[in-house]
């Protein structure tokens, strides 16, 4: 393990990704496959496709053809973005604001989130950590799409670059 840590190679596969940058295909698919696999087992074991968050205090639901369609496409960028989807509710349950950045945003008044209908948008952010694999500490940016009837819909993961961002909301 302490190889690892100080060389902090990244293997080829990890937890069944490829992490090869060009293999988005791969890496979409196992998006898709995901998403399939949670929304069947939310459906069955609690009778709807939800998962609560403690931040907010709110169901954040999930819906393939918004989540979903969404997720299959940006969150196959990077393997990290596609770790995240597999571990999605853990993610939605314990994300959380970072300090100085808002939490609310207006939606774009183009594109996906004005044709999901959204309101407003929550911006909040999950830390993945390990002590012996350096390449597994990375942050994700959850964003949900709130609807006008209150409803906060998982409308995208992704990487992020914590330093970029924290920078960007100082200036």
């Amino acid at each position: 393990m302490n190889a690892l840590k100080k060389t902090n190679i990244i293997p080829s596969i990890i937890n069944g990704i490829p992490t090869d940058k060009n293999a988005t295909e791969q890496r979409r698919e196992i998006v898709k496959n995901t998403y399939f696999k949670l929304l069947e087992r939310l459906q069955r074991t609690k009778g709807e496709k939800t998962i609560f968050n403690d931040f907010l205090g709110v169901d954040v639901h999930i819906l393939m053809r918004e989540s979903g369609k969404k997720a299959s496409n940006g969150s196959t960028k990077y393997w990290q973005s596609t770790y995240a989807v597999q571990h999605l509710e853990k993610v939605i349950r314990n994300a959380k604001p970072l300090p100085n950045v808002p939490i609310y945003k207006i939606p774009k008044s183009t594109g996906k989130q004005k044709e999901f209908n959204y309101v407003n948008l929550a911006t909040l952010f999950y830390e993945f950590k390990s002590e012996e694999l350096d390449y597994m500490n990375f942050t994700v940016k959850l964003t949900l799409g709130i609807k006008n009837d209150g409803r906060h819909i998982q409308y995208s993961i992704s990487k992020i670059e914590v330093q970029f961002l924290e920078k960007e909301n100082t200036l």
